[in-house]
């Protein structure tokens, strides 16, 4: 199932012109819905489109290109659903809704273009809950109809699992109070490790509701499990779950206390992509929690081949910096989660009890020596160098 992507920053980005040409193209389209199309065709426009979104990396151009096929054909569902997928990249979430909305109003049951737009519904939708549960079943209509038939494709019982695990997630957090919830994620996540038992995402979902449950060690098999599947791969290989769902399964695995194998799942992030806010806020956390534990066993600890472990204060120096990278693109990217700010802050501060709060030796002579994280504002910064 199409996932959409972390960004650098949550600031709602500019709308323009060609946002504006495709609102007018879906307004008008059922002026076109009983006229014979065009016979132009149009998919050298969506494939280029296409091309521009992943390849090129440049949405905007995508969505010029994307508005002219459409001014050719409104009712294309492939061109419908691309709109779509460009205005989630875009942030314009209520133009992605309209987008994947008018396709499943043309192919209501899912035969012309499958299950894509009503997953895409589901995770984006504004009112979640039961409306979100809503567009999954549709999915699933179809889905399971074509594996029941024996024609789905390897991406189809993938999106089944992933529709499953869609609403297992719902029924632990909007729907948590429903008197069958917990019934719901139980038969929903049955489902899904059928259909494809060695998927990440599934064990992964298994993991979350075996927490809920206050079932640690059958929530750490599953973790476990999930790593067997993908820790190792090289780089590339198509069953290494996306750089969102290893960052956001780090979390799982320090709340089962496998930081180890969370601070091994990090560093390969970072060597992947160093730009992300979170990263550094959960290794710093993560190395916060290795330290924290050294520290309560006296510093130390006998490792397995009979060396020593690396002591407390080396591991929070790390955790330390880590911490400040996480400060450093907090502020670049505007990031607005207060959640993570506080945190790290009350971290760093920890730290600094301990060890200090000692700048890293690259800090440029003349900045400010606070480590327990201002987190000044840009503006006070740029007040700051004027003065």
């Amino acid at each position: 199932m199409a996932k959409t992507k972390t960004k650098s920053s949550k600031k709602t980005r500019r709308k323009d012109t060609p946002g504006a040409s495709l609102a007018s193209v879906l307004q008008n389209i059922a002026k076109h819905q009983d006229k014979q199309q065009s016979t132009n065709n149009i998919d050298a426009l969506i494939s280029k489109a296409s091309s521009e979104l992943t390849e090129e990396a440049n949405p905007q151009q995508a969505l010029k290109t994307i508005t002219s096929a459409l001014s050719k054909n409104p009712t294309s569902l492939k061109a419908l659903e691309l709109a779509g997928e460009i205005n989630v990249e875009l942030e314009d979430v209520d133009t992605a809704i309209r987008c994947f909305g008018t396709a499943a109003q043309l192919d209501p049951e899912g035969v012309g273009s499958g299950a894509e737009k009503f997953l895409w519904l589901a995770q984006i939708c504004v009112e979640g809950g039961e409306v979100a549960i809503g567009w999954y079943e549709k999915a699933l209509e179809y889905l399971r109809k074509v594996v029941a038939e024996n024609q789905a494709t390897e991406e189809e019982k993938e999106k089944l699992c992933s529709a499953l695990c869609g609403m297992a997630e719902i029924y632990m957090t909007d729907l948590c109070m429903k008197p069958d919830a917990e019934s719901r994620c139980e038969t929903y996540i049955t489902e899904a490790l059928l259909v494809s038992p060695s998927s990440p995402e599934a064990l992964s979902t298994l993991a979350s509701i075996r927490i809920s449950q206050s079932k640690p060690e059958d929530a750490r098999a599953a973790l476990a499990r999930s790593l067997e599947v993908w820790k190792g791969l090289e780089l590339g290989d198509d069953r290494i779950p996306a750089y969102p769902f290893r960052l956001s399964f780090t979390r799982l695995l320090i709340e089962c206390e496998m930081c180890e194998e969370a601070m091994d799942v990090l560093e390969g992030l970072q060597q992947e992509d160093d730009q992300m806010v979170d990263l550094w806020y959960i290794g710093g956390w993560c190395l916060f929690l290795i330290g924290a534990k050294l520290k309560e066993k006296e510093g130390k600890l006998q490792v397995t081949n009979g060396e020593d472990a690396e002591d407390w204060r080396d591991t929070w120096a790390a955790a330390r910096e880590w911490l400040w990278n996480c400060e450093k693109l907090y502020k670049a990217f505007e990031w607005e989660d207060e959640g993570i700010k506080e945190h790290a802050q009350e971290l760093l501060a920890n730290i600094a009890k301990e060890i200090g709060d000692a700048k890293p030796e690259e800090q440029e002579e003349g900045e400010d020596e606070e480590g327990d994280g201002e987190w000044e504002d840009d503006d006070e910064d740029e007040e700051m160098k004027d003065s």
